[in-house]
C-alpha cells in the first residue's frame, strides 16, 4: 500500500452510489477522510494502519484515520466513557434516591397528544416539572426556570432509575459515527430505528448506536474501518 492508496480508492468507491448528484437518495455532496480512531497496541508502525488526512509526523502514534478491524482497540476509550457516565449517573441518583420516583416527559407527553385540548402542552411540561425529583434536581444545577425540558435533556428519561440503561447507551455513543455504511453497501443512521415522533426523543439515537456499536466489534478482524466526514 503506498500511502493508503488502495483503501483511499475503496471508499470511493463504497460512497460513489451515494452522491447527492445522483439522486434524491444521496448522503453526500463532498467528504473526506478524517479520523481519529485507537489504534492497538503494538500495532502503530503496522503499514496497514492509515494516516492521510493530515501530514504523517503530526499524528499521535496510537490514532489513525482508519485500519482493518483487528489493528482497532476500542478498550481503553469505552472504559473511559464508561467511568464517565457512572460518575454522571451516580450525581443524578444521589438527588433521585431521597425523592418519589418520578414520571419521564415522555409519559405526560403521550397524555398531551392524546387529548391536545384538555391537557396542553404547558400543562405537560408544568406537571414534568413540578415532581420533587425534577425540583431536587433544578435546585441542585441551579437551573433557571425559562429552560425547557425536552426527551432529549429530561433527567428521568435520559437516567433512569438503574444504571445500566444510561451508561451502556454512553459507552456505546464513543466510538462509531453517526452514520454509518456496513461492507454490504446498506448506509444506516438513526433515522432507521423508531422513536415517538418527537424530535427530542433520543430512544432512536441510543438504538442506531448499540446497533452500530455491535456492528463494528463483530467485524472480521482484516475488514477495514475508515473514518470519514460527510457534507450534505
Amino acid at each position: 500500500m503506498v500511502d493508503g492508496q488502495p483503501v483511499v480508492e475503496a471508499v470511493a468507491a463504497a460512497l460513489e452510489p451515494f452522491d447527492m448528484a445522483y439522486g434524491p437518495d444521496g448522503r453526500w455532496d463532498r467528504w473526506r477522510i478524517d479520523g481519529w480512531l485507537p489504534v492497538r497496541a503494538g500495532c502503530e508502525d503496522d503499514p496497514r494502519v492509515l494516516r492521510v488526512s493530515e501530514p504523517r509526523e503530526g499524528w499521535v502514534p496510537d490514532r489513525c484515520d482508519g485500519a482493518p478491524r483487528g489493528l482497532l482497540d476500542f478498550t481503553l476509550v469505552r472504559s473511559a466513557a464508561r467511568e464517565r457516565a457512572e460518575a454522571v449517573w451516580a450525581e443524578w441518583y444521589e438527588i433521585a434516591r431521597r425523592c418519589p420516583a418520578g414520571r419521564p416527559l415522555g409519559d405526560f407527553l403521550l397524555r398531551h397528544r392524546a387529548d391536545p385540548e384538555g391537557y396542553s402542552l404547558d400543562a405537560a411540561r408544568l406537571d414534568h416539572r413540578s415532581q420533587p425529583v425534577m425540583q431536587a434536581y433544578i435546585a441542585a444545577h441551579d437551573i433557571g426556570p425559562g429552560v425547557i425540558w425536552f426527551e432529549s435533556n429530561d433527567p428521568i428519561g435520559l437516567f433512569g432509575y438503574e444504571p445500566e440503561p444510561y451508561v451502556g447507551n454512553r459507552v456505546a455513543r464513543v466510538v462509531p459515527a453517526s452514520e454509518l455504511l456496513r461492507l454490504d453497501g446498506v448506509w444506516v443512521e438513526y433515522g432507521d430505528y423508531p422513536n415517538s415522533g418527537n424530535r427530542f426523543d433520543h430512544t432512536s439515537w441510543d438504538a442506531y448506536y448499540r446497533a452500530a456499536d455491535a456492528y463494528l466489534d463483530a467485524l472480521p478482524g482484516d475488514a477495514y474501518v475508515v473514518q470519514i466526514h460527510i457534507h450534505s
